[in-house]
């Protein structure tokens, strides 16, 4: 074999190269760059093979599935049983007591539903049973939903949360309106103090205006009255300001209603919910009772009544079952993520589930959507439509107690300590 032909073992010189090589320094010093490109080749092989890990690691956590819900015992979590009945016997007794007409509860932890149960009627009258899959009105609960909706648009790039609202609905872009942001109206601190949902009456059907009556047409009437106190110095509960950031999304997208069903119902199997009652299954809805002072119910809305409003709304609207709800819910302690889909960026969940006073003062105690206390801890909303909704990420638990009387104080402080102890003081798991 010619010394052409012969295989250099590393560290060493091929005989054909070192035949060609001439003597003294000459020779050294080309030996030594042959090293340094050896070492360099070296460390960026090095590198490609570390970055190839760190990628196969991203990768695999983009994929990695999140906790869908399924159906479990309080054991298989460490939660206490009988704890947790104690919190349904709560519940009940106020139905027997005549407090509240009728109860959906529901409590996952850890991604198991451990206690899902129904009480009273959701017709008094008539005497239909409430059922765990009974449609709720959810009423401020849909704040949740709203603000997600304004979240995809920010991951979209549609939407900054900080320009002025007039930067996306024209009839807002006035010197009354100039300095109020999208963050300032998802945390109710705009200055703004307009007590109606819409102004009444509302514009009707004319040549002039052939979309009335319409959710953009309304909200923007808001533009014309002015805020009695600097955006982001006061906190101010508004449902005006929802309806607005619903009038952005439809602006936007075509249609706020079609927007949630489309990125968020549909993607998290959310068949129950809508937002608008002439899209749900009146069969499965509840009459909204109201207590009148001799202790006898009255009916409210019934189902097969007209919508509350001739349009979606961002204040309110949402029509949903406590699962649907629950699955939302779960989505949000996934960090955006429900099963091996990516629903909202995890920043986005932060954004919602977190005080929102480094940007705006005064709201220590309101995220986008939901009632918060403390970085990273508890989020809760209520409904005036007697439903109430708890995430605590600490503890990876959704509590709700929903029922559909207006005016009423279900016992939902006492049902959620009540829940909350169970999960202090659990059981120990089963094997």
């Amino acid at each position: 074999m010619s010394n052409t032909e012969n295989i250099a073992v590393e560290g060493t010189i091929p005989t054909a190269v070192q035949n060609t090589q001439p003597n003294g320094p000459e020779q050294l010093t080309m030996t030594m760059q042959e090293q340094r490109t050896r070492r360099l080749t070296r460390t960026a092989t090095g590198l490609l093979l570390f970055w190839a890990l760190v990628l196969q690691h991203v990768y695999a956590d983009a994929s990695e599935k999140k906790p869908m819900l399924t159906t479990g015992h309080a054991n298989q979590v460490g939660v206490n049983q009988q704890r947790l009945e104690l919190a349904a016997d709560l519940v009940e007794e106020s139905i027997d007591g005549g407090k509240i007409p009728n109860a959906v509860i529901l409590v996952a932890k850890d991604g198991k539903i451990i206690l899902h149960e129904a009480f009273g009627h959701r017709d008094i009258q008539r005497k239909v049973p409430m059922r765990t899959d009974s449609l709720f009105r959810m009423a401020s609960n849909s704040k949740a939903l709203t603000a997600a909706g304004i979240m995809l648009l920010v991951e979209r790039g549609k939407v900054d949360l900080d320009q002025p609202v007039g930067a996306y609905l024209k009839a807002f872009d006035n010197e009354k309106w100039k300095k109020i942001t999208l963050r300032h109206l998802l945390t109710h601190t705009s200055g703004i103090r307009i007590k109606p949902l819409f102004l009444t009456p509302l514009i009707q059907n004319s040549a002039s205006h052939p979309t009335a009556p319409d959710l953009i047409l309304e909200v923007e009437r808001f533009a014309a009255i002015s805020g009695q106190h600097q955006a982001g110095a006061t906190y101010s509960y508004n449902n005006a300001g929802y309806n607005i950031l619903a009038g952005v999304i439809e602006k936007i997208t075509g249609s706020y209603k079609t927007h949630l069903k489309q990125h968020i119902y549909n993607p998290l199997g959310m068949s129950d919910s809508c937002n608008h009652e002439p899209d749900a299954d009146h069969s499965r809805m509840s009459t909204i009772s109201r207590l009148q002072k001799d202790g006898s119910w009255t009916a409210g809305w019934q189902p097969g009544d007209a919508p509350d409003w001739p349009f979606p709304r961002g204040s309110g609207g949402m029509v949903t079952s406590a699962r649907d709800f629950a699955v939302f819910c779960q989505m949000l302690l996934n960090g955006g993520r429900y099963g091996n889909q990516q629903i909202i960026r995890s920043e986005s969940i932060s954004e919602m589930t977190n005080p929102q006073n480094e940007n705006c003062p005064a709201a220590v105690h309101y995220g986008l959507g939901w009632k918060v206390h403390e970085p990273g801890g508890t989020f809760e909303h209520s409904g005036s439509d007697g439903t109430y909704v708890w995430v605590d990420p600490k503890m990876n638990l959704i509590g709700m107690l929903l029922t559909q009387s207006n005016g009423t104080k279900p016992p939902r402080t006492e049902f959620r300590k009540l829940v909350e102890s169970a999960c202090i003081q659990p059981d120990l798991p089963r094997k």
